[in-house]
């Protein structure tokens, strides 16, 4: 299992530099655009503001490059190649799932490079190790989602419905303050699992109490997005 997840690593990380373009440095450039070009010298703003930003990168990664990595590997013959492997489907998923979870650890540690060296913002280890670690574990319903749109097994229908992740980071609160949003929005965006990801993590850093309710929203929405992908899997399997 190790050798599959260095091997795909190397495969859909390494050898695909946009990925990290994409995933890493475009979160990187929104942070630096709302904290420095259009500054407010609020440092609670930078902080917060950095942690939208560390979940934007890991929706990006757990979604989009999920799903297009998944078809790439459909459409090129990839996937029908391990069935004469002697690697299970849940290896299979597993190894590339933990790829993305590293690709996830590395987004939160550069953002939060960048909050140090163009803010000042500043975490103990703890807390560092503890943001590491958790935002990308908690994003799992997002890397879920990932797997869902690539059921369709098409570039060109993961590449429209991909743009659900812009419309979650929107209504989610995490290119502008959630309270600013209408009330309406507000109650859609308050109920999806980046918004249960995100105040989880802002908990985290301003030193709050953790929300049980958010976690339940996450396992909640873990299983439903499993067990869309179960249903999605055997209807294109008939349709086969």
């Amino acid at each position: 299992m190790i050798k599959q997840v260095k091997f795909n690593f190397k495969r859909i990380i390494l050898r695909n530099p946009s990925f990290l373009f994409f995933d890493i440095l475009i979160p990187v450039m929104f942070y630096l655009l709302f904290t420095k070009v259009m500054s407010s010298n609020d440092p609670s703003f930078e902080r917060d503001y950095l942690v939208s930003m560390m979940i934007y990168a890991n929706l990006l990664g757990s979604v989009l490059t999920v799903a297009n990595t998944l078809v790439t590997d459909y459409t090129s013959g990839y996937a029908k190649l391990l069935q004469i492997l002697p690697l299970k489907r849940w290896q299979y998923y597993v190894s590339v799932g933990s790829c993305f979870w590293l690709l996830n650890v590395l987004c939160v540690i550069a953002l939060g490079v960048a909050g140090w060296i163009f803010n000042g913002i500043v975490f103990s280890a703890k807390l560092w190790a503890i943001l590491v670690l958790v935002i990308p574990l908690l994003a799992t319903p997002l890397m879920l989602l990932g797997v869902l749109l690539a059921t369709t097994r098409n570039v060109n229908t993961v590449n429209v419905l991909g743009n659900i992740v812009f419309l979650l980071a929107i209504i989610s609160g995490l290119w502008w303050p959630f309270e600013l949003l209408p009330h309406w929005i507000q109650v859609l965006g308050g109920h999806t699992p980046v918004y249960y990801v995100a105040e989880i993590a802002r908990e985290l850093v301003n030193g709050g109490s953790l929300t049980l309710g958010y976690f339940g929203g996450i396992v909640i929405w873990s299983g439903l997005l499993s067990s869309l992908i179960y249903l999605s899997e055997k209807l294109m399997r008939r349709v086969q």
